[in-house]
């Protein structure tokens, strides 16, 4: 019996993986702009053609996360065909346990001749489709807000700019400006860019979100987003570990169960 217990943990491990990757609520993926990755369980009987915005009757109960992906250089469109950076299973299997549907935005923006301007160009194109879902009837504190490096970056950018236009929202790694190591290689970046948009955020009247970050990100570590916890509140809420992945941890997270439970809790806590 001992032998046999210490396969638990193992068991357990390969059981939530695999009801990860089983939703009933996920539809096909079909790459190259803007689209929903799962929808609410009453439209998995419509094709994923016509699984768009516009044609869905959303319900006032509809409830959307919108998921933004990373931004490799902002000088040019990185991710073109917009396959890149996908949400994590913990946050998948939380919006179909609670039949949330998960949009992913596709991002154009870059710099153009303004550096950093690639942000607040993200900001708007999240404003614009904030304007199509209100279009269709989905309220405002029915639509949260989920992204990795820039795109959770925009999401923090977004409550200053676009306030009340969104519920709350679950960042993995929110990043801006670089890596810590080109700070003198290009310092117009980490010591000019950078804290002017943080004292931008700061400007919001809230910051509700709950933050995964990484002890090993050479982007930002937990003690480098601590900035944002000068607000006397419970978010944001910042959960730091390390897996030895980086970046990209929530791509292969070791803690990916316990992400799971944070995410649930967080949406479940929005509704009471």
């Amino acid at each position: 019996m001992s032998k046999l217990a210490g396969y638990f943990p193992y068991i357990f491990v390969i059981i939530f993986l695999l009801s990860s990757c089983s939703s009933t609520n996920s539809i096909a993926n079909k790459s190259g702009s803007s689209r929903f990755l799962s929808v609410e369980e009453k439209f998995l009987l419509y094709p994923p053609e016509t699984q768009n915005i516009s044609t869905l009757p959303f319900s006032d109960e509809s409830k959307i996360i919108i998921w933004m992906h990373g931004t490799k250089r902002p000088a040019v469109i990185s991710n073109d065909k917009c396959v890149d950076d996908l949400p994590p299973q913990s946050l998948m299997l939380a919006a179909n346990k609670l039949n949330m549907s998960v949009y992913y935005l596709c991002s154009i923006a870059t710099d153009g001749s303004e550096k950093g301007s690639f942000i607040y160009k993200r900001v708007s194109e999240l404003e614009k489709l904030l304007n199509q879902l209100n279009e269709v009837g989905i309220h405002n504190e029915n639509i949260f807000l989920a992204g990795f490096s820039a795109g959770g970056w925009t999401a923090l950018m977004a409550a200053r700019a676009l306030p009340n236009r969104f519920n709350r929202g679950v960042l993995f790694a929110p990043a801006f400006a670089g890596p810590r190591y080109e700070t003198n290689i290009f310092p117009i970046w980490r010591k000019f860019l950078r804290p002017k948009q943080i004292n931008e955020i700061l400007e919001a009247d809230r910051l509700d979100f709950l933050i995964f970050a990484y002890s090993d990100d050479p982007f930002n570590r937990p003690e480098d987003l601590n900035v944002f916890l000068k607000f006397d509140k419970l978010y944001p809420k910042i959960i730091g570990y390390t897996c030895k992945k980086g970046h990209f941890t929530y791509r292969n997270d070791c803690k990916s169960k316990k992400t799971y439970e944070e995410i649930l809790n967080f949406f479940q806590e929005s509704a009471s």
